[in-house]
């Protein structure tokens, strides 16, 4: 996709390239509603990880954001397996990871840190 994004509607820019490439209807079903607090990772329709970052590489590349400080892990926790989830049965409850819950990443986040050309939720 060759967009050459302008300064003054980045905003627009970023959600029409989300609206356009990643928003789109699967069969037998409308497309979903699209708002500016919209999560990638969380809510009614959150992305799998290998999802979530394609679609943040690709973002950092084509809106030319600085992805210093921006922390994937916070957003796509890693998931965990049936073995991993089964040998924490045999640990002592205080060695025990928690699981992490993620938190939002909103089409308002990736639009505000296009303006700014970095990454700015730590």
């Amino acid at each position: 996709m060759e967009l050459k994004p302008q300064s003054d509607d980045i905003g627009q820019q970023v959600f029409d390239w989300y609206d356009k490439k990643w928003n789109l209807r699967t069969p037998f079903s409308k497309k979903k509603p699209l708002t500016l607090d919209t999560s990638l990772s969380t809510g009614k329709y959150p992305w799998i990880w290998e999802d979530g970052l394609e679609i943040m590489e690709e973002y950092f590349e084509l809106f030319k954001v600085d992805i210093t400080g921006f922390n994937f892990m916070k957003y796509w926790p890693q998931e965990i397996s049936i073995i991993s989830a089964l040998l924490s049965l045999l640990k002592p409850r205080s060695k025990c990871n928690k699981n992490q819950e993620p938190e939002p990443l909103t089409i308002r986040m990736l639009i505000e840190s296009a303006k700014a050309g970095r990454w700015l939720y730590d």
